[in-house]
């Protein structure tokens, strides 16, 4: 056995000087295929099918099966022998591992690993971080989308990290998550290929992460049968901000607020690391009336919440050891204050329905508690850091004048006893509307099919902040059933075009409903939004229900896999991580230019005019090429690094 490790090391050697880091030679393409099993790289912005070998978002763009095969052989980051990326300090970038079973029988024994990243200028400190990419069977393409669903099939979307998955059966006697093909749990019909996600992190510090070249390998064994594939990671001489300036949003009330504290920070550190923020408005300290007198009982809610206002959630203290964010506070808190609703809620503070509630006495009360509340905050909260909001969610959506004048009536209560909190309302509301709650209110959850950019820059004018809300493409109407902007089986690119379109008009940020709805079921059956029809003005008599895959659903729950404990990002996810990371890049060549012109310029080429009623039935709304997103990206990274120099 001695013999035989020593005889593999030097193999492994071998192949490494040979490649001599891309200067050299590469390993020739025999070692990278061969009729046992094969290795291939992808970008992260398609999916492999894994019973098929399929370019999944190529059934979109291009019919033409040789070219969907082609991406395989080689692409926009892979050239068929080694991979080339680049990434700014403080990012994530990312590529994705292909192992393809060229056999009839499972492949086992398998074991795959990665160096850091190495250059003359030093070692990158952080390790490249592995996933398993888990794939669920979409069966109904999501309702309402029959152009732009990507179809039926096998969908590659929660990521497994490695810590949980056993490589190399040889050294393992029991098995809760064996890396074999076809996966063992997952139970993928006719799996042909598994798919491996690999993230790296740049550090922050210009210490830590010099520009420059730096060199790592993907190691990979099935049985005594090694394979590499050199990459190629070019670091920027510039960082994004640590802090998430955008602060775009995933709210789901009573999602984080009900859960025990360590199942929370995990949720929050997984968003965090991902750029994206929690918005829960149901996070409540006790409270007692008694002579018509409100106190509030802390204990609970600072317990709760203190570390996130702070920042120490997301340091080492907790387990968060680097990343996006680090020692920043949460970017979003909603307040829980509320009011009697058109679906029979209470407010908080209950202070009664629309006919009592403006009684002096119940006023009065109402006042107190935000009063109170607005102390207590004060010395633990940097409202420059976190963006305090509230929302009545009892007037959530609500097209008519009595609701109207109760907006108003609370904003300015807000106004004049919170100054610090910002008064949203959500609803695709009309000019009228507008007009009548405008001088009252803050930001305005905009529905993305009512979006009116002309219009929306008259509100902009006046300081009220837009966040984009809802789907994002609209073959018809019935599209606006859900405020979610995330599907499993649309094109990846939509998840990144939330975050370019919020830059295209100049809005404040996005907002999408759900972090984990259906979060614990969804690893077996994605439609995570089900309902039979209702008559409506929003029905559509050729949709007579809904089934919606995905939606409101970022994340997959821990505790349903085997071995698997911890909640999961979705490639979706990660996406919008990448659409952040991007608007960051805009942000930052605006910066150094002193104006948008270029940044927009860029955006341009990519994002057409994809809101609003002239929006409905048109599906071109951005370019659905991926490696023109890249390409852009990459214009965006090296006008910044030449500009930074």
């Amino acid at each position: 056995m001695l013999i035989k490790h020593i005889m593999k090391t030097i193999y492994i050697l071998i192949l490494l000087f040979t490649s001599t880091l891309f200067f050299g030679c590469t390993p020739k393409s025999k070692s990278i295929t061969d009729s046992k099993w094969s290795l291939s790289i992808l970008p992260p912005s398609v999916r492999l099918d894994p019973t098929s070998n399929e370019i999944i978002e190529q059934r979109f763009i291009n019919s033409d099966k040789n070219a969907q095969n082609n991406l395989l052989k080689s692409n926009w980051i892979y050239d068929g022998e080694k991979v080339s990326i680049h990434s700014a300090r403080g990012e994530y970038v990312s590529f994705q591992l292909i192992l393809t079973n060229q056999q009839e029988l499972p492949l086992s024994n398998i074991k795959i690993e990665m160096s850091n990243f190495e250059g003359p200028n030093g070692k990158l400190n952080i390790e490249p971080e592995l996933f398993l990419e888990w794939s669920v069977k979409v069966i109904t393409p999501s309702t309402g989308y029959p152009k732009t669903s990507l179809g039926k099939g096998w969908y590659p979307d929660a990521l497994i990290p490695f810590k949980y998955i056993q490589m190399d059966s040889s050294k393992v006697q029991r098995w809760t998550y064996p890396l074999w093909i076809p996966d063992f749990n997952n139970r993928i019909e006719n799996q042909k290929s598994l798919v491996v996600w690999i993230d790296q992190y740049v550090p922050l510090e210009r210490i830590n992460a010099k520009p420059g070249v730096y060199q790592s390998t993907i190691n990979v064994t099935v049985d005594d049968e090694i394979k590499l594939i050199p990459i190629k990671l070019s670091v920027w001489d510039f960082e994004i901000s640590n802090q998430n300036m955008l602060g775009a949003s995933l709210q789901q009330e009573g999602f984080v607020s009900q859960m025990n504290d360590e199942d929370a920070l995990g949720v929050y550190q997984l968003l965090k690391r991902n750029r994206i923020s929690v918005m829960d408005p149901t996070y409540k300290p006790l409270l007692n009336l008694k002579n018509q007198q409100i106190n509030y009982d802390w204990n609970l809610f600072d317990n709760q919440l203190k570390k996130y206002f702070t920042g120490e959630a997301f340091t080492s203290k907790y387990g968060y050891e680097y990343g996006p964010g680090y020692g920043e506070p949460i970017e979003n808190f909603v307040l829980p204050f509320d009011v009697y609703g058109k679906y029979n809620t209470d407010g908080w503070p209950n202070i009664g329905k629309p006919k009592v509630e403006r009684n002096p006495e119940n006023i009065a009360l109402y006042i107190d508690a935000v009063k109170q509340f607005r102390s207590h905050l004060k010395p633990i909260f940097n409202p420059l850091k976190t963006d305090l909001t509230i929302y009545l969610n009892g007037l959530d959506e609500s097209y008519f004048k009595e609701a109207w004048s109760r907006m108003v009536y609370f904003g300015d209560l807000f106004h004049e006893h919170y100054p610090e909190a910002h008064f949203r309302i959500d609803g695709a509301y009309s000019d009228e509307a507008m007009e009548y709650v405008s001088n009252s209110i803050d930001y305005w959850g905009s529905h993305t099919i009512n979006y009116n950019h002309e219009k929306v820059k008259e509100y902009q004018e006046k300081g009220i902040g837009d966040w984009l809300y809802g789907p994002m493409l609209y073959e018809s109407e019935v599209n606006s059933w859900v405020g979610s902007s995330t599907f499993i089986d649309m094109p990846l690119v939509n998840d990144r075009a939330i975050s370019w379109a919020c830059w295209k008009y100049d809005a404040h940020s996005w907002l999408s409903w759900g972090i984990g709805a259906g979060w614990k079921r969804a690893w077996y059956d994605p439609e995570t939004w089900k309902d039979a029809y209702k008559a409506s003005s929003g029905s559509d008599i050729n949709f007579p229900y809904k089934k919606l895959n995905g939606n409101g659903m970022l994340i997959y729950s821990g505790g349903i896999i085997p071995n698997v404990d911890e909640p999961c990002a979705s490639i979706r996810l990660k996406m919008l991580r990448n659409g952040v990371q991007e608007y960051e890049y805009m942000r930052k060549i605006s910066e150094l230019n002193g104006n948008k012109e270029q940044a927009n310029k860029i955006v341009d080429e990519i994002i057409n005019e994809p809101f609003g009623k002239e929006g409905i039935g048109v599906i071109d709304v951005w370019d659905f090429d991926p490696e023109k997103w890249a390409n852009a990206r990459i214009q965006l990274g090296e006008l910044i690094d030449n500009m930074s120099k």
